[in-house]
């Protein structure tokens, strides 16, 4: 991972959890978990960028 994927995965972690990830994991594992505990989402919706 690097560096810039690794503060893109700390800025999500501590959007979702509050804090930092404590520990560094893979990439893979903080997606799955990361994915188990964002609430579900509503289908997206596709919207002109000028409206």
């Amino acid at each position: 991972m690097t560096y810039d994927e690794r503060q893109a995965w700390i800025e999500l972690w501590r959007a979702v959890f509050g804090e930092p990830p404590a520990i560094e994991v893979e990439s893979e594992l903080a997606a799955r978990i990361l994915v188990d505990c964002l609430p579900p989402v509503l289908p997206y919706e596709f919207k002109s960028r000028t409206e």
